[in-house]
């Protein structure tokens, strides 16, 4: 990711077992939800700099935290990666409507996770 690029960051997800719950808990501790559905099982919320994904089981594979690049084109990111020989554990995909996502592993087999949508910016607080 290149520094000072508002249509690039870095989102921590956090596998939660009640999204209600759990959004409730950080909104008391002064993040604000910018994006989500209870309803769906996930939530994001954003207290200054600092964006939590908080996401039910069947978003997160088993996993209880993953890292989530988001914004800028994916397949471009994956590309240069691969030519570096890092190597993909779900390989880039490109959909239906522009935008991408695909899956790393560090060496400690924690989730990296990158993804985008045609045009997308970070969403903050109204």
């Amino acid at each position: 990711m290149k520094q000072g690029h508002t249509n690039e960051w870095m989102d921590v997800c956090l596998r939660v077992a009640d999204v209600i719950r759990s959004r409730n808990f950080y909104e008391g501790l002064g993040f604000t939800r910018v994006e989500g559905d209870d309803a769906d099982g996930w939530a994001v919320v954003v207290n200054g700099n600092a964006r939590i994904g908080l996401f039910e089981q069947k978003y997160m594979n088993g996993r209880s935290f993953m890292l989530n690049f988001r914004g800028g084109d994916v397949l471009a990111k994956v590309a240069a990666l691969e030519a570096k020989g890092y190597q993909f554990v779900t390989p880039a995909r490109r959909s239906a409507d522009g935008g991408g996502s695909a899956t790393l592993e560090d060496p400690d087999g924690h989730r990296i996770f990158f993804d985008a949508e045609p045009n997308e910016t970070m969403r903050l607080p109204s």
